[in-house]
């Protein structure tokens, strides 16, 4: 009996030794693809995998028991059929989507990363995808983006492209109005293509969230992939943000055959005139290349900071945004809890402007917006910032002024305001409604306070300002 148990023991152990062993053996031979023409995010080269998904499986074998073997393929589409194939056991760096969930399971996200609206010169600045209506833009065939734009834009008229080269040369030769893609890959294209009649002209609503994608047969190595993943530091990204920065994805060619060959049959003075001669072109070409990708890196650097100001920006009135200064409001709530600082909100409403839109139109409805939105900049002071919250409200955040100085200026406005002719449109008035700030308030409290004392001077006959128990109408 004693021999059966010993024997049946022996067994199990052999038993779970060998399943240990093979899953070992797994980790050290895992097959991976990667898109091979998406610098600066990943490419191939001479069958060596380069990028930034390059250093961070670099950083998750150091942290972790996997070693990974690169399977190079020739485009994407075939990328894609390798991880569906179980060639390959994943897909190093893509963004999750609905379609892909039938055939892969995604790790964490490691990389994060914006996208951007292209467009030649002529075009104009649009702000976002929500402001094409007939123009055509193209997007490459089965990236995330073409499956996105598909579902919730279907308006849009979206032209599949094998690759961002093609789609961003079409847009600079105007066969096609917009190139929708990643910032950094497009703005690297930009460059070394030297297409200089390209600026970006809004920004994506959908921002690239990069994981791993693991096939199905494979879901064994998400628990390693995940636990290496949030082990990786601040110091960490940014070594990889560094090697980005430094890294230019150029080689060159090896002249070394072709040099020799020359040697060979060509007599020494002539291979001495002929080299010097190539130095001077070279140089001179060198120096006029460098000269034109100066001016390049300014061009970009001029339209990065475009796109910069235009997300903090309302497109219609260039007023800063909603986001924008619900930013500005918790840098006061903290400078009020810190140094008991006095700030006001002064909530703006234009009084039946839903009358004036059905009546006179959007476009005269439009004027007004921005035409209003000029008095509220003239009369606000330096340190004030305006905003357009939305639709037909406007808000002031008012630092260092009490509740008394704010209607002074709530007034100023007003009387702008009726000063403000307008033949379409004479007569607009506005219900302003103001708060200020208190200790412990939340900046939900403060802006629902703000909001409704302008109600408060809706109720009130509107053309008044109101603080919540303070009302002030003004005749007209």
């Amino acid at each position: 009996m004693f021999k059966n148990i010993l024997c049946l023991l022996v067994v199990t152990l052999i038993f779970w030794g060998s399943i240990a062993w093979a899953q070992k053996a797994e980790l050290t031979k895992i097959k991976y693809c990667v898109d091979p023409k998406w610098a600066p995010y990943e490419a191939i080269h001479n069958k060596k995998h380069e990028g930034i998904s390059k250093e961070y499986l670099d950083i998750i074998s150091q942290k972790s028991p996997l070693t990974f073997q690169l399977v190079p393929t020739t485009d994407w589409h075939q990328t894609l059929e390798f991880v569906k194939t179980n060639k390959c056991h994943f897909i190093s760096m893509l963004n999750q989507s609905p379609e892909r969930d039938h055939f892969l399971t995604f790790s964490d996200v490691y990389f994060h990363a914006p996208n951007a609206l292209y467009a030649h010169y002529d075009q104009p600045m649009i702000g976002n995808l929500s402001s094409i209506t007939t123009q055509s833009i193209a997007v490459v065939l089965d990236y995330r983006l073409y499956h996105y734009l598909k579902k919730n834009f279907p308006h849009i008229n979206v032209i599949a492209v094998n690759n961002e080269l093609e789609g961003l040369e079409k847009v600079e030769a105007k066969e096609i109005d917009y190139y929708v893609g990643s910032y950094y890959s497009a703005n690297k294209i930009i460059q070394d293509a030297s297409f200089s009649k390209l600026r970006i002209v809004g920004i994506a609503e959908l921002e690239d969230k990069l994981r791993i994608g693991v096939n199905k047969h494979s879901e064994f190595l998400l628990p390693h992939l995940n636990q290496a993943i949030s082990k990786i530091s601040e110091q960490d990204h940014q070594t990889v943000f560094d090697y980005f920065k430094t890294t230019n994805f150029v080689h060159k060619t090896d002249y070394t055959l072709v040099l020799g060959l020359a040697c060979f049959f060509s007599a020494i003075f002539i291979i001495l005139y002929v080299g010097y001669s190539r130095s001077v072109r070279f140089s001179r070409a060198l120096a006029s290349k460098n000269k034109k990708l100066k001016a390049l890196h300014a061009q970009l650097d001029a339209k990065n900071k475009q796109l910069a100001e235009l997300a903090i920006r309302d497109p219609l009135t260039m007023l800063y945004n909603r986001s924008h200064l619900a930013e500005m409001i918790n840098q006061q709530i903290k400078l009020k809890d810190r140094y008991n600082t006095r700030s006001c909100l002064i909530m703006i409403d234009i009084d039946d402007f839903k009358q004036i839109n059905d009546t006179l139109g959007h476009k005269v409805g439009d004027d007004i917006l921005k035409n209003l939105s000029n008095v509220l900049i003239k009369c606000a002071r330096n340190s004030d910032i305006v905003a357009r919250w939305g639709g037909e409200e406007f808000v002031l955040l008012c630092p260092e002024t009490d509740i008394d100085e704010a209607i002074l200026l709530a007034k100023r406005f007003q009387q702008a305001l009726q000063e403000m002719k307008s033949e379409a449109c004479p007569n607009v008035t506005c219900s302003i409604g103001i708060s200020e700030l208190h200790t412990k308030d939340s900046a939900d409290e403060w802006f629902i306070s703000a909001d409704n004392a302008m109600y408060q001077a809706k109720a009130q006959g509107k053309n008044s300002i109101s603080t919540l128990g303070n009302t002030n109408k003004v005749s007209t």
